[in-house]
């Protein structure tokens, strides 16, 4: 049978080797049937009626036929939660993790989603369930992974931190950490009329996974379609998909709610890719504040070795990339020292010591470093900016080299005015 691609079927994923040849999948996003604890409304569904070692076993079989039909850099995004009966809790995530390694899933990570909504049951001895687990799996340490496109750049989400340390974060953002927070669609928010689900995923999640884990034109699968959030978060960001579920109600509403949602749904996506240009401000931000401080860490660190600073000011001009591993930027450092308290050479060689260990060598900055005995003997004709050697992030406002403040350190054509309590 040919690759059934871009489509629903009303069929057991156990049987996904009759509708999928080849390595033809980027990545599956699923949740399994919760074993015994749901009746999801199908014949010999998996989970419901069966034993523990029942369900395992057609777990195991379905993510083996999707293993022989994943790309050698795809990968498998499994949520899933421990559950509880007479015996104890059970330890299902790990019991399935267990499985698929011997198949040859490689478990990657484990994240832990913390959903704030959840079906409301709890048993003696086991509270509320507020997260699940979210398991990561790859078919080789090949695998797609673009991090920097699920970074978080807008700064109203960010400590007030990154103002004051900002070579603590990556240029493009701030990396997802180990908890996502996401709370799960409440029922009915499909829309009037898409069928309710026991647990929907959140589509930003689903997203998320996806932007991580594919490019566009890929195909994404879920085995367990369900409500289909998976499926059309997938069609809303121009990737292929494929799903197969037993229930034909959920088939029906899932077609009935893309059709109808498709445009505003792909038309968000696409504003969301145009919005690139609030991480390349971000990334903008964070490395002029980098300049900047390398050379008020700079000035305090020599002030720490003599009762009197040599260094009077420094003037800071970015010069472009850096071609050096590791590093982001070349950025030109004129340093007016007090030459009668210090010879060149002996000064070099401090200087060169300070900026080869933490802090400075962490800060992506290749330096340029230039001695002068005199400010009017930098040249220069770009406007300058003041700063002093406590504050790097809000500027003094433009200086003059004839008359610059007593307490300006620090000068640059580049200009950053961050007001930290903003971002409180």
């Amino acid at each position: 049978m040919k690759n059934s691609l871009f489509d629903i079927h009303n069929a057991d994923a156990r049987n996904i080797a009759d509708y999928l040849h080849g390595e033809v999948i980027a990545t599956t996003i699923t949740s399994p049937p919760y074993f015994d604890m749901k009746d999801y409304g199908a014949d010999n569904q998996i989970g419901f009626g069966q034993t523990y070692h029942q369900y395992l076993e057609d777990l195991k079989k379905v993510f083996s036929s999707i293993y022989n039909v994943t790309k050698n850099d795809g990968t498998l995004w499994i949520i899933i939660d421990t559950f509880k009966d007479k015996n104890g809790v059970v330890l299902l995530p790990f019991d399935l993790a267990s499985k698929l390694k011997e198949i040859g899933w490689v478990l990657q990570d484990i994240i832990i989603w913390k959903k704030d909504k959840t079906v409301p049951w709890s048993s003696v001895g086991f509270v509320q369930r507020k997260f699940e687990y979210i398991l990561f799996f790859s078919k080789s340490n090949n695998f797609k992974y673009h991090r920097d496109r699920v970074r978080i750049y807008d700064t109203k989400h960010l400590k007030k931190w990154w103002v004051r340390y900002p070579e603590r974060y990556n240029p493009k953002g701030k990396a997802l950490d180990e908890v996502w927070e996401f709370s799960i669609p409440t029922q009915g928010s499909w829309g009037d009329k898409y069928i309710k689900h026991f647990c929907p995923l959140p589509t930003d999640m689903v997203g998320n996974i996806i932007q991580l884990a594919t490019d566009e034109r890929d195909v994404v699968l879920d085995p367990f379609s369900g409500s289909g959030s998976v499926l059309v978060q997938a069609a809303y960001m121009k990737r292929k998909y494929v799903g197969f579920e037993l229930n034909p109600k959920y088939i029906k509403m899932f077609k009935n709610y893309l059709q109808k949602t498709v445009t505003s749904g792909t038309k968000k996506y696409l504003l969301l890719q145009s919005d690139a240009s609030n991480q390349d401000d971000f990334e903008n931000i964070i490395l002029k504040l980098r300049c900047l401080k390398y050379a008020r860490v700079l000035y305090n660190n020599i002030g720490k070795l003599f009762d009197t600073n040599p260094i009077q000011h420094i003037v800071v001009e970015d010069i472009g990339l850096s071609q050096e591993r590791h590093k982001l930027k070349k950025v030109r450092y004129c340093i007016v020292y007090k030459h009668d308290l210090i010879s060149r050479q002996e000064f070099t060689a401090i200087l060169n010591g300070i900026i080869s260990v933490p802090p400075l060598s962490k800060f992506g900055i290749e330096p340029v470093l230039k001695l002068k005995s005199s400010l009017k003997k930098i040249d220069t004709t770009k406007p300058l900016y003041g700063y002093t050697n406590n504050n790097t992030h809000y500027t003094i406002g433009k200086v003059k080299i004839d008359t610059v403040p007593i307490t300006t350190r620090i000068l640059s054509p580049i200009k950053v005015a961050v007001v930290e309590s903003d971002f409180e």
